[in-house]
Formats: structure tokens, sequence, C-alpha cells
């Protein structure tokens, strides 16, 4: 019997399209990785949908204006561990199984051109059919053209194009652009926030932040929980090099954001999104529950944040994967990381604890809750500016709007607040007014329990608003007889 190859290629190409690709957002971001690598300053995702027969089906299109490739570039960048920079620590790449792999996890088909000048176009594919059915073993020649039918607009550039989809995350369109949106924003969230403009279906990804303190389609409010930790670590092989490890603790604002109802909380990733968002070389290629030790994830760890950033040369030390979507903790970061993040986790997972106690202390019953929520549906909507308030998704009259009070300091002297949260009117009452301790507080407690007590409040709270009247002019006082007519009608209301 004669030798075996080493390797059967039409099986291996088979093989190769599980090779571990999360989803549809990681593929594309080794694509979007190799673009910055070029010096890509935008990065445009184009998904054209068409129907093949009774299916709908799918082309992806990653177009940049980077640096070109050469022909020798243009068929390392298609064989599977084909790179110029093999093994290099230097960029986001490192085994040149990025393009082909992310690829065929994708699709059937991926055809690659490149261009220096716009009239001369370079271009060769990869097509997993014919690689099975004609035993392929070597790339096709690159094709050299003066014309080029793809949407060309830079000077230099490449342009990655997925055919024959056949593994896309989603099958709509709205749901895949959706995924993909949310997914690289915060991937790539450094590298937008430098300059990088990446678009979806021509619209630009916005970058989301998971420490909610850079700008973003986050919320933001992170509060950094002590000063940046920096370790410094022996890189393997090098041992007279040494490569920082930077990490960073936030807290979010539990007493601003608790009160959010939970499927806004859930809707900005507050809650259920627990974790450490791992940077390699400032992109994000993973995010979990690492370093933790023996602490077990809470539901109160949904309130505090991590991020720990390194370089490529400490790839080993972190068991980065060649598909650069997840870490492998490996005991020796395990001995240095552990001791702190453990601690720090228990102690941030104390401070959550405590701080819901308080808000829960100041937030007291809203006695009139189920009857003014019951009456509201009757109340003609809000009104700011003139135009009705929507509720997200629906009218804010099917159900009506929920109640609810909390106490705080206000630098205002001002004895409450108010603000509308989606389909919540909440309350804040003033700790820092006499209100607070002498009525609000008083009735709570019980201080005032007389009739004649609460009637004495009651009178007190009417003449204070009736002498107000007096302090405006002619002209405001218009304003303060519409609101008290609207005042008294959605009283009558409450109280009826």
């Amino acid at each position: 019997m004669g030798q075996q190859n080493l390797v059967n290629f039409q099986n291996f190409i088979i093989a190769t399209r599980d090779s571990g690709y999360k989803s549809t957002a990681s593929a594309l971001a080794e694509l979007v990785d190799n673009a910055i690598e070029a010096k890509a300053t935008k990065i445009e995702i184009q998904i054209n949908k068409f129907d093949d027969r009774e299916e709908e089906q799918y082309e992806v299109l990653i177009i940049d204006n980077g640096n070109a490739m050469t022909e020798d570039e243009l068929n390392l960048a298609l064989q599977f561990g084909g790179t110029s920079r093999f093994n290099s620590r230097r960029h986001l790449g490192r085994y040149g199984m990025g393009l082909p792999n992310s690829s065929v996890s994708q699709c059937r088909r991926v055809e690659v051109t490149t261009w220096k000048q716009k009239n001369l176009y370079l271009s060769n594919y990869l097509d997993i059919d014919e690689i099975i059915d004609k035993q392929q073993t070597f790339l096709p020649k690159v094709k050299k053209t003066n014309i080029c039918s793809l949407p060309i607009e830079s000077e230099t550039g490449t342009i990655v194009n997925w055919k024959k989809c056949d593994r896309l995350s989603f099958k709509y369109l709205k749901s895949l652009n959706k995924h993909i949106q949310l997914e690289l924003g915060r991937i790539f969230r450094r590298a937008i926030w430098r300059g990088v403009e990446i678009t979806v279906c021509n619209e630009k990804i916005i970058p989301f932040d998971p420490l909610f303190i850079g700008e973003g389609l986050n919320i933001k409010g992170g509060i950094p929980y002590g000063e940046e930790i920096k370790y410094e670590v022996k890189v393997p092989g090098h041992d007279e090099k040494v490569s920082e490890i930077k990490v960073r603790f936030v807290e979010l604002p539990v007493q601003d954001w608790a009160k959010l109802p939970n499927e806004e909380k859930r809707k900005n990733q507050i809650t259920k999104c627990a974790g450490v968002s791992i940077l390699r070389s400032e992109r994000e290629i993973d995010y979990g529950w690492y370093f933790m030790g023996e602490k077990r994830k809470e539901n109160y760890d949904d309130w505090w944040r991590c991020e720990i950033s390194f370089n490529p040369d400490l790839d080993e030390v972190f068991g980065v994967t060649h598909t650069k979507q997840e870490i492998k903790q490996t005991e020796f970061m395990n001995n240095i990381l552990i001791p702190d993040f453990e601690l720090t986790a228990r102690a941030l997972n104390n401070r959550v604890r405590l701080k819901f106690i308080d808000f829960k202390k100041n937030l007291p019953n809203v006695y009139a809750k189920s009857q003014l929520e019951r009456n509201d549906v009757y109340l003609t909507p809000l009104k700011i500016n003139g135009s009705a308030i929507p509720e997200p998704g629906k009218s804010n009259k099917i159900n009506g709007f929920q109640y609810e009070i909390v106490t705080k300091e206000i630098d205002e002297d001002i004895f409450f607040n108010v603000e509308q949260i989606h389909n919540t009117i909440v309350l804040t009452i003033n700790t820092n007014h006499l209100f607070y301790d002498k009525v609000f507080k008083a009735l709570h407690e019980k201080r005032i329990n007389t009739v004649g007590g609460f009637i004495k409040v009651i009178e007190m709270i009417i003449f204070a608003a009736a002498r107000s009247e007096f302090a405006f002019t002619e002209v405001e006082a218009e304003f303060i007889s519409k609101f008290k007519k609207e005042w008294s009608s959605q009283l009558k209301t409450f109280i009826s």
C-alpha cells in the first residue's frame, strides 16, 4: 500500500466549516480585523437578498479602503495558513486562517477582489463545491482585469464577497443586520472611537461600551472602582521581555438605574450581562465570567463590570484561539489574576447588596398606587411641548401609567421632582427639604397620627401652592391657571 497524504484536503475543507465561529458577526470580525490591519478607515458590509427558486439567498460583501494586496498576497490570503505575518504578535491577525476559515464557515464560495489602482483589479476565489467535485488541491490562477462590476469607490481597497451563503446566523435580514451591528459595535468599540467607520447595509455601526463609560449605543453612568490595575508579565519564550496587562473595574449606578423597568434594564444590557470584557490589541475577543475563582455569579454581580486589556504577545498565557473569539483560562494567568479578581468581585458584590438595601429603604410604599394606576387609563395622554408622549411599542392608554416614589437628595430647594421613565411616573421626594422630615417621613412613621394633624398638613400644602400664585406676573399667571385646572381635573379622576 502506497503512502497516504498527511491531509485529506476535501475532508479538511468540509471539517473546517465547523471550526468554531460562534456567529456570522464573529466571522465578519475576522475580515474587519484584516481591513483595520490594512489601514482601512472605512469598512462597508453589504447584504444583498435575492430569490433562488423558492428560497431566499444572501450575498455578503465586505468592502474596505485599506492598502490593497499584491498577487502573491492575494493567494496567501486565500490559503489556509497562508500569511506573510505567520505567528506575528504585532497585529490583530496571527495564523493566516482568518479569511478562508471565517468565510467558509458562512458560505460555500468566497471571492476576493483587490486593487492598488482603479484600472487594475486582481481577483481570486475559493469554492467548496469545486474543491469537492473536482478534487481540487490548488488555488485557481489570479484573474487580472481593467473593469470591475463591484461597487468601487476608493483609490485602493479590497472586497471580500461571500456567495452561496448557507450558514448565516439568521434567516431574516432585519434580525441578521441587528445581530451584526450589536456584536461588531461591542467588539470594535475602540476602533470606532478612534475614527474607523464601519457600516452595515448603509447604517453606521454605533459602538457599545459594556462598562457604560464611553459614548455609544449604551447608556452612560459607569463609575470607576479604584485605579486601573497593571500587571507586568514575562512574555513566553522571551524571559527578558515583559508585557503589560491592564485591568479596570466599574460600578453601575444602583440608585439611578435600579428604578428602570426590568425590560429596559435587559434591553440596555444591565441585567443578565455580568462579566469580564477581554480585549486583545484593543479588540474584544471574549466576554464572560473569567478569573473569579470560587466566586459564583449572582444577580448583584449585574451591577459591576470588569475589562482586561493585553497585547498579542501574551496569547499563550491567555489561551487565545486562532479564531480570536474566546480565551482558555490557563493556570499561569489564574495564579496571577484570580486572587485579586475574586477579592474585588466579592467586595463589589457586597457594595451592590448594601446599595440595594439602602435603595429599598428609600423606596416607600405608594399607598395610592393601585387607585392611581387603575384610574390613569381615563386620563388624556400626557404631552410634552404639545406632543403626546408615546410609550415605546404601544399606546400608554392601553394599560395606563405606573406610579412609583423614591427619596433622595436633590440640590435644588424643591420638595419633590418628577420624571417619566417609559410608562412609569417616578416622584422623587427631596430628603434635603424640610417637607421630607416634617411631613412625608412623619406620616410614614405615624408621627402625624390624628385626623386634625393630617388636615393641618393638607391645608399647609394647599395654602403654600395658593400663595405662590401671587409671585407670578400676569402672563405667567395664565400658565399657572392652566396648570391648576389640569391638576384639579386629574385629581378629580384619581379620587373618583
